[in-house]
């Protein structure tokens, strides 16, 4: 029945399915596993997780090059696991490290396409970021969440700031880490444009910590989303300035009850352009206690405002 169909219309039936479904008809004939390995554009975004590389045989990786996999999540993973990947998967776009076993990613040099990079839930300490140095001018989108930075801060924004095409950066660690002001990494991180900052250390923010370096007058960022975790920092209008583009603020408090001082004016003056605003926090009353008399709180300019009860994960 499937060959005496012609194989245009098979791609055409296939173009519809679910990651999913593309897969389970894989499994059903030779033929059809032909017609789908060989179509790259129905592998177009796909995404695979892979651990313990050992049990993978030849064929599993043809099978994953032939489709040109661009995304990989490898978990528990280590130095030598790299240059497998790169071996069969060459051209990579998107990785994500998950619980990586090893301090040295030196390797990662090695894939000359990839773009996005994500390492999470380190069990090793990053002594250094070294290995973002090569991939410079790559990537456009840098996430390290969950880890613990053993390095300097000053090492940390030196290896940040190199990479001039950054449009989205997540820096969530567990707070040892003090960046005294980001002014210095964001003079040159001029596509940032999402950012998510853990912000435990923080008391209160000093005027230019938002402000790019060696910059004069009013000067404003491209930064549209910005996330702030572990929020307990005292704000004023002048920190806020640089950000008057933002269209999102998302702000994740430190402790239960955000505190005695409530921002919500401050933010709303600072940020002419906001279009969603996210307090996570509990109990919600404690941010509600504020004069909305006070605040410019125009329809046009906060259609939703979410005050969450209970704190949210950032995916």
């Amino acid at each position: 029945m499937a060959l005496q169909l012609p194989a245009e219309l098979w791609l055409k039936v296939f173009s519809f399915l679910s990651w999913r479904d593309k897969l389970s008809m894989r499994c059903t004939c030779s033929y059809f596993r032909h017609l789908l390995d060989k179509s790259r554009p129905l592998w177009r975004g796909f995404s695979v997780v892979l651990q313990n590389l050992s049990r993978y045989n030849p064929s599993f990786w043809r099978s994953l090059a032939q489709r040109h996999v661009g995304n990989v999540l490898l978990r528990s993973g280590k130095r030598k696991h790299l240059k497998q990947l790169y071996t069969w998967l060459p051209a990579l776009c998107g990785l994500r490290l998950d619980d990586w076993r090893e301090g040295g990613m030196d390797d990662l040099r090695l894939f000359r396409q990839l773009q996005r990079l994500s390492v999470t839930s380190g069990s090793t300490p990053l002594r250094n970021l070294d290995f973002l140095f090569p991939l410079s001018q790559q990537l456009t989108q840098l996430g390290l969440c969950n880890v613990q930075l053993t390095c300097s801060a000053s090492h940390l924004l030196a290896a940040i700031g190199q990479l001039t095409r950054l449009t989205s950066l997540l820096l969530h660690h567990d707070g040892s880490l003090r960046v005294p002001s980001l002014s210095g990494v964001l003079a040159h991180l001029t596509e940032l444009t999402h950012l998510s900052w853990t912000m435990i250390t923080y008391r209160t923010l000093p005027h230019d910590f938002f402000s790019p370096a060696h910059h004069t007058g009013d000067v404003a960022l491209q930064l549209l989303d910005l996330q702030l975790l572990n929020y307990d920092a005292v704000v004023t209008q002048e920190t806020l300035q640089p950000l008057s583009r933002l269209r999102t603020l998302s702000v994740f408090h430190l402790y239960s009850v955000p505190g005695p001082t409530c921002h919500l004016q401050t933010w709303l003056t600072s940020l002419p352009h906001l279009t969603n605003l996210s307090i996570h926090g509990k109990p919600a009353y404690k941010m509600l206690e504020c004069d909305p008399d006070r605040a410019p709180l125009s329809p046009w300019v906060i259609p939703r405002l979410k005050l969450l009860p209970q704190p949210d994960l950032i995916r």
